[in-house]
């Protein structure tokens, strides 16, 4: 007998395992896509808008930013240094109108700290103060002297604001540097803003604006950085108490024309000073009572100072005695004729009105 047939061949199990690959490497092939497409959707760059938002957002917690660069008109602009509290108080080391100074602004207090070649260019007497001397002085100056019509735009929440803002409009970026760092610069029409190369979370470094016009670095001051900044304008404020005001300009209302007697050692000068006429607050008026022999440019036979404190342009007699050896000596002489002449120091800034600008700073 021969063999039996051989029956069909055993059936192999192949096709499960190459379907099982098959799935497996799809199912591969889709992780790894959508991981590529996490990876490309989470690695993208931020538009220049989100940039601008992003940096806004770093302001919210400054308590003053630092300005170093120009600010107003080419003309009548300043140069230097600027630290701006989030309540829009300035104090700044600054070159104006050619002068160097010191400028310190408290709501709408202003004051300068400049060399007494700048003060006689600011007062409109023939002669020159006798208060004012060699070195730096602080002073009062009217608002209108100096530009600060940018300040509203330089606090933080200002600041803030106007990134914000800008996001609405056409913007470009491109690639720079801003004091030796890796910096974008994201410019609409009306602004160009400095920020660091941080997609995350980029700081302000500089800030353009062509109306008011600024071009200054920035410095960021949150914590105790922006806290040190409030204490030393603080400190400045107290620096106050010795300012004066050279445009506030007191007059004698009547002499006392008693004459002073012969072979005297002293001789009583009295006078009664009309304050300036827009005294409201009290304010200190220092008085300078000079005498001359002969004539009103005679040489000087001395002087004597009293100070009054007046809450009104009401006029107030003062009165102070001259003593020294030039009286003596014309007392005693064959002269009788001399001329009186007053001269006057206006406080800048009284107790109270430091006492105020220190309170405001407690909202800062």
């Amino acid at each position: 007998m021969g063999q039996p047939p051989m029956g069909p061949p055993p059936k192999r199990s192949g096709g499960a395992i190459i379907a099982l690959i098959v799935g497996g490497a799809l199912v591969l092939v889709l992780l790894i896509a959508v991981a590529l497409v996490i990876v490309v959707r989470g690695g993208s760059e931020p538009t220049p808008a989100e940039r601008l938002r992003a940096a806004a957002g770093g302001l919210s917690s400054a308590r003053a930013m630092t300005f170093k660069g120009s600010f107003g008109t080419t003309t009548s602009g300043l140069n230097g240094e600027l630290k701006i509290t989030k309540g829009g108080r300035i104090l700044g080391d600054v070159t104006a109108d050619g002068s160097q100074m010191t400028l310190l602004s408290v709501d709408d207090d202003l004051f300068v700290k400049a060399n007494r070649s700048y003060w006689e260019r600011q007062t409109s007497l023939l002669t020159t103060p006798y208060y004012l001397k060699d070195g730096q002085q602080w002073g009062r100056v009217s608002t209108t002297e100096i530009d600060l019509s940018f300040k509203r735009k330089l606090t933080p929440a200002a600041l803030a604001s106007e990134m914000r803002s800008n996001t609405s409009y056409r913007l470009t970026e491109r690639e720079t540097t801003v004091g030796g760092r890796k910096a974008v610069r994201v410019a609409s029409s009306l602004a160009s803003f400095y920020l660091t190369d941080d997609d995350d979370h980029p700081e302000l470094l500089r800030y353009e604006s062509s109306y008011p016009r600024v071009a200054a670095d920035v410095t960021v001051r949150s914590g105790s950085a922006g806290y040190a900044t409030v204490t030393e304008i603080r400190n400045r404020i107290g620096e106050l108490k010795d300012s004066f005001d050279v445009h506030s300009l007191p007059s004698i209302a009547s002499w006392d024309d008693t004459p002073c007697k012969a072979n005297s050692n002293s001789c009583r000068v009295r006078g009664q000073v009309r304050p300036p006429v827009d005294t409201t607050s009290s304010t200190t008026i220092e008085v300078r009572f000079t005498l001359r022999a002969g004539t009103t440019t005679g040489r000087e036979l001395g002087n004597c100072t009293k100070s009054i404190t007046v809450s009104s342009s009401t006029p107030q007699w003062v009165a102070c005695d001259v003593t020294g050896s030039a009286w003596r000596s014309f007392s005693r002489g064959s002269e009788t004729r001399y001329y009186m002449s007053a001269q006057f120091k206006v406080s800048g800034a009284s107790d109270s009105d430091i006492q105020r600008m220190q309170a405001a700073l407690d909202q800062e």
